[in-house]
């Protein structure tokens, strides 16, 4: 007689009537969920109805039955009632600390204006809320496609006090002539690394200041106290909460930003999972210097391993692709607007040779190296870095590459050849103003087939990732899953590369079991298995089971982090009881 077979399957629920039995051996659960749809992400991405918790761990995944019997006195049962629950989403490339700063502030929402609406829009706001005087007046979420903006135009919105207009796509700051001068930019000023000061036909400022040159700014500018930027970062998490999201990677920070960070964590309201990535700044310097202070850094704010760390390094090898500012770095010439090439590659921010050094040493040192890499050539570059790092030393660091715009089809198969992780932000792949009006027309056609080419690395064995770069655009991870599995920006608009797009399973992979790996924490979170840490969100429908354009009004039911539920949608509640 045959020997029985068992499927995968067969054997994990085998295990998991195993793990109920010493659960219930060991004692009853805190929380028992039944009657549900869980999906719990696992290596065989089982659904099973029930699961319980005990303490800050999930103990067992199962049965009703099963689960039912290791119910104690204490325990607390909730029906599902068909509920769907997914593991806790995680955001792999966002800026919670740097963006929650902006709340309250005069916000035009990413609207694709002309200069002319984006300076009365700016007036209007600073003549109905002005703020604090002692402060610079800040307009944010300014869509840059269409700006042309003098120094005139500037100091018209404000008068003498210091104002700065900040660029939706993170990379683009306008300052008035009072800012200026309070950061001391004239036209005696070089441009920095990695950074350009748009200047008139004089050689002055003329106030429009592309990436790492408006790092001047932000030092120069008046800083509210920590007690008022924890405060900001907390009502910034309590939405994040409110959305599915229980861990983030930071995907740039400095010390000022970890204060802000260890302020919420001191005073037992971190209510989120935060690995952040520390900012490299002079690519410039000796490699063995660079990565000293990052090893200091990581030292310095090794808070807890659960709830606040900075194990990782970010590098700018680049900056945006989009018309006017165009500081991607391309391997061929942009256009113009009339199809014909021009000069311009983009800048380079480093030399080769002494990126692979900063990459491999970084990478000696146990850091995960993440890359901000929007052109092709900036993309080739950074797997170049890493190659060279491959060939020094063999390291499981969970290398990552973020954005990922325009990708050359010879370097799809390196990312898995390598071991790079592919960071999308794919709420950005559909057909919208930086797209049709910014980058299209400067590419041209073929270059164009290969934005944001989700499908072309998955089916080259790459693991996707995925991240919002909050505050650029929304942090809510269902309306990023829509776009990455339709491609277009809702029912009947126009596709951006529909052989592109992937499959929703893939997307959900994204922001749990792919994105818990980028942030080395798969071993706790990411999925919902017992012994892992019990991060879960119950949804109001099974995402599965929709069309794949109403995922994005996805709403979040309750949000459970370590055992606690730390949002409910009915009270709206976004902070638990002290960890």
């Amino acid at each position: 007689m045959a020997a029985p077979r068992f499927t995968l399957g067969a054997l994990a629920c085998a295990l998991a009537t195993l793990a109920a039995h010493a659960a219930a051996a060991d004692g009853a659960p805190d929380l028992v969920l039944l009657h549900g749809k869980i999906h719990t992400q696992d290596a065989t991405r089982r659904v099973v109805p029930a699961l319980a918790v005990r303490g800050n761990t999930i103990v067992a995944t199962g049965t009703d039955a099963d689960i039912s019997a290791l119910r104690g006195p204490a325990t607390r049962t909730i029906n599902l009632a068909g509920r769907t629950v997914l593991p806790g989403l995680i955001d792999a490339h966002t800026h919670p600390a740097q963006g929650a700063q902006d709340l309250g502030k005069c916000n035009l929402s990413d609207a694709a204006l002309s200069s002319e609406q984006i300076l009365a829009q700016a007036k209007a706001c600073y003549r109905a809320n002005p703020g604090d005087p002692r402060h610079w007046f800040e307009v944010t979420q300014v869509n840059p496609s269409a700006v042309s903006l003098s120094l005139a135009d500037l100091d018209s919105i404000a008068g003498k006090r210091p104002l700065l207009l900040l660029g939706s796509d993170g990379h683009t700051t306008w300052a008035n002539s009072a800012a200026l001068a309070a950061a001391h930019i004239s036209a005696a000023s070089k441009d920095p690394v990695g950074g350009r000061i748009e200047r008139d036909a004089a050689g002055r400022p003329s106030g429009t200041l592309r990436d790492a040159a408006s790092d001047q700014l932000q030092l120069a500018r008046p800083a509210y106290g920590l007690a008022h930027q924890a405060a900001q970062l907390g009502r910034a998490f309590a939405a994040m909460r409110a959305t599915g999201l229980t861990s983030v990677q930071d995907a740039a920070v400095d010390d000022a930003t970890m204060q802000i960070y260890k302020r919420l964590y001191d005073e037992h309201r971190l209510d989120m999972r935060v690995r952040a990535s520390y900012t490299l700044t002079d690519l410039g310097a000796p490699a063995d210097a660079v990565v000293a202070g990052a090893i200091a850094f990581r030292t310095k704010w090794a808070v807890d391993p659960d709830f606040l760390r900075a194990d990782a390094v970010k590098i700018f090898a680049d900056g945006v692709i989009e018309y006017p500012s165009q500081t991607a770095a391309l391997l061929e010439p942009y256009l113009d607007a009339s199809g014909r090439p021009t000069s311009n590659r983009g800048p380079s921010y480093f030399t080769q040779d002494n990126l692979n050094r900063i990459v491999s040493a970084a990478d000696a040192a146990g850091f995960t190296v993440h890359i901000h890499a929007i052109g092709d050539r900036a993309i080739r570059s950074a797997l170049d870095a890493f190659a060279y790092a491959r060939t020094q030393q063999k390291t499981d660091n969970r290398d990552q590459i973020a954005h990922l715009e325009l990708i050359n089809p010879a370097d799809f198969p390196r990312f898995k050849q390598l071991g790079v992780i592919a960071n999308f932000q794919l709420q950005w792949a559909v057909k919208e103003s930086y797209i049709v009006g910014g980058t299209l027309a400067y590419l041209g056609p073929e270059r164009s087939k290969y934005l944001y080419p989700a499908r072309s690395l998955l089916d080259a064995g790459a693991v996707i990732a995925g991240g919002s770069d909050w505050n650029v655009s929304t942090f809510n991870a269902f309306e990023a899953m829509e776009h990455a599995v339709t491609r277009r920006a809702g029912r009947g608009a126009d596709p951006l590369l529909p052989e592109q797009a992937i499959p929703l399973q893939v997307a959900v992979d994204a922001y749990t079991i792919n994105a818990a790996f980028a942030l080395k924490q798969e071993a706790s979170t990411g999925s919902l298995d017992a012994g892992k840490r019990a991060d879960f969100i119950v949804l109001d429908r099974d995402i599965f089971s929709i069309p794949a354009f109403d995922l994005h009004a996805t709403r979040v039911l309750a949000t459970y982090l370590d055992g606690r539920e730390v949002y409910h949608a009915s009270t709206k509640r976004a902070a638990g009881a002290a960890r």
